[in-house]
């Protein structure tokens, strides 16, 4: 049994990440939840949230906008309608993206727009 995974997060403009990790948080449809290297086969949909790995004794975020995971022989692929990393987007840009979702009228986009980015704000927050 391998003792690490491999993530590769892809959303529709570009690769997210790519490389190792000892463990993997997703944020499912229902509740975040963990992978180990050995788990079990799994498919799953996933949702607005932090994915969070664990390598080298550091904590590496991404921000992503729903999408699904796969789970099969310690590699884990996940597809994303959007999403950004720590180093991608500033604390700053992320409010400014919140203030400017805010100001909209009520309605379904105004509705994801608050939630991507309310989940980019999570990014630098500890």
């Amino acid at each position: 049994m391998s003792k690490e995974l491999t993530l590769t997060v892809i959303s529709p403009d570009k690769i997210l990440y790519q490389g190792k990790a000892e463990s993997v948080i997703l944020p499912g449809a229902v509740g975040y939840f963990g992978i180990l290297p050995g788990h079990a086969t799994l498919v799953s949909q996933l949702d607005f949230g932090l994915i969070k790995l664990h390598t080298a004794g550091k904590e590496f975020r991404i921000a992503i906008d729903g999408g699904f995971c796969e789970v099969r022989n310690d590699q884990i692929r996940v597809l994303t309608e959007g999403g950004d990393s720590e180093d991608d987007l500033s604390h700053d840009h992320a409010v400014e993206l919140l203030e400017e979702a805010e100001a909209l009228p009520v309605s379904k986009d105004k509705e994801i727009l608050l939630k991507k980015a309310k989940v980019r704000i999570l990014l630098h927050e500890r």
